[in-house]
């Protein structure tokens, strides 16, 4: 019995061993991954503006298949918080209820350049 108990004993020990092995290692990587985190991927980039644009409209006609959206993504700036407040400007600058446009009818687009200085 005396074999067996010491047997019993040192895998119990083994076992603690390995388990507070296996704590330290997860607690390393768990620091790790928040080291990395925190350096990189919180990371924010700004742009400075050189200065204020200004704000000029163009007369688009609009073409089969085109939709409000299409149109807007191509003219849309940093000035707008999204793509529904771009087009909500566009349909207020040419008097319109609906999100309805048909070809060869022409409309005004809003949008953004740097001033000549």
């Amino acid at each position: 019995m005396n074999r067996t108990a010491n047997i019993m004993m040192e895998s119990q020990s083994y076992y603690r061993l390995n388990k507070k092995r296996i704590w330290i290692v997860g607690a390393a990587i768990l620091f790790a991954v928040i080291l990395f985190s925190v350096l990189f991927i919180t990371k924010t980039v700004t742009a400075q503006r050189d200065g204020e644009r200004a704000k000029l409209v163009t007369s688009i006609e609009v073409k089969k298949g085109d939709t409000l959206w299409s149109i807007a993504s191509d003219f849309i700036s940093d000035e707008y918080n999204d793509m529904n407040e771009y087009i909500t400007e566009i349909k207020v600058s040419n008097g319109m209820t609906s999100d309805d446009i048909h070809a060869g009818n022409f409309i005004i687009v809003p949008y953004y350049v740097y001033p000549l200085t």
